[in-house]
């Protein structure tokens, strides 16, 4: 019987520390609170094309039944850290389907652009 309650209580015990199914995020993405968890961004790249100025891809997902919009910006960054102004750096709308899967893609103004920080927030009306 005791070896019965122990195994019970060691199923539980293993139970509780079942890994959850959440993706690690980026440093370069920052989702407003506004969105909380009804989209999620799965894949975000950084590459130098061919040009030599960079492109991304970042993947958004909408999590919910519903239609979304939503507001997304790029802002690319000199060897410095240092946000390069251009007009790629203002905010750009969309409307995401209910569990719709939208590439973002994009390319640096300036060929001395060496990453981007992404931001997603609900679309302001």
């Amino acid at each position: 019987m005791k070896r019965i309650i122990a195994a019970a209580l060691g199923a539980a015990m293993l139970c509780g520390c079942v890994a959850t199914n959440v993706p690690p995020q980026d440093r370069r993405v920052t989702i407003a609170e506004d969105l909380g968890t009804s989209v999620c961004i799965t894949d975000i790249r950084c590459t130098k094309g061919a040009s030599d100025f960079y492109t991304f891809q970042a993947n958004m997902v909408n999590t919910t039944s519903s239609e979304i919009a939503v507001d997304w910006k790029v802002v690319w960054l000199d060897a410095d850290g240092v946000a390069i102004d251009s007009v790629v750096s203002n905010w750009s709308s969309r409307m995401l389907h209910p569990h719709e899967i939208c590439a973002l893609k994009g390319t640096a103004p300036r060929a001395d652009a060496v990453d981007m920080l992404f931001y997603t927030r609900r679309a302001r009306r």
